[in-house]
């Protein structure tokens, strides 16, 4: 198997996604980055004007592989979604950062499950991002510090439990900043925060959360 050590991967998942600009900023700011295009992640690669370095799938949805240089060709019947499959792969390759693309759109379930993965590549020491063209999602484990730059370009930040409750919370650096505070994952207030200085700082002592960075549409 070829090695991308010290690579960093950029999944394109197959949800529908009307506006893949953010996608070319994207690749314009990180020219050597890994193109993996997860099952129908193939619709987006024309508009793009991109060849992937790997196309993987059970290819059931009706977008047949072509013009990579390797295909890895699962079964419809299997315990993964596709998505979750390529990022398997470039994990096992050596990528330690991988962002998900056209992850976000279109069946709740699969928006469910693509979120799910931040948590399953930092389990596995892997730091993962979903993007799209109004939000970055990133996994916050307990005891992590997380580093949110104004610079970004997100007017927002939330922070979503995923256990049952957070405790420890401290958020500094924003307009509403807290000390060791608890959050119930049924009655979220930390929602649509923002950073008022050059960077707001994040971490929680016990439990996880996503923290979503977002911006309003423009148009």
């Amino acid at each position: 198997m070829e090695t991308w050590q010290g690579s960093e991967a950029l999944i394109l998942s197959g949800a529908p996604d009307n506006d893949i600009g953010y996608v070319k900023t994207f690749l314009t700011a990180h020219p050597q980055v890994k193109i993996v295009c997860a099952d129908a992640g193939l619709r987006h690669l024309h508009e793009l004007g991109v060849s992937p370095d790997l196309l993987v799938g059970d290819f059931d949805s009706g977008f047949e592989p072509s013009g990579a240089g390797e295909i890895i060709r699962l079964i419809p019947e299997k315990d993964d979604t596709d998505t979750m499959h390529a990022l398997s792969v470039v994990m096992e390759r050596g990528c330690k950062t991988v962002w998900i693309a056209c992850a976000t759109g279109g069946r709740l379930d699969h928006l469910l499950a693509n979120l799910s993965l931040c948590e399953y590549a930092a389990e596995r020491g892997c730091s993962c991002h979903i993007l799209d063209a109004q939000n970055l999602v990133q996994f916050m484990a307990a005891g992590q510090t997380v580093h949110i730059s104004r610079e970004m370009g997100y007017r927002y930040f939330s922070i979503i439990p995923l256990d049952k409750y957070l405790q420890g919370l401290t958020i500094h650096g924003a307009k509403y900043p807290v000390e060791a505070a608890a959050v119930d994952r049924s009655q979220v207030y930390t929602v649509s925060n923002e950073v008022t200085e050059n960077e707001a700082i994040l971490r929680t002592e016990s439990g996880s959360a996503l923290v979503i960075c977002s911006k309003d549409r423009t148009n």
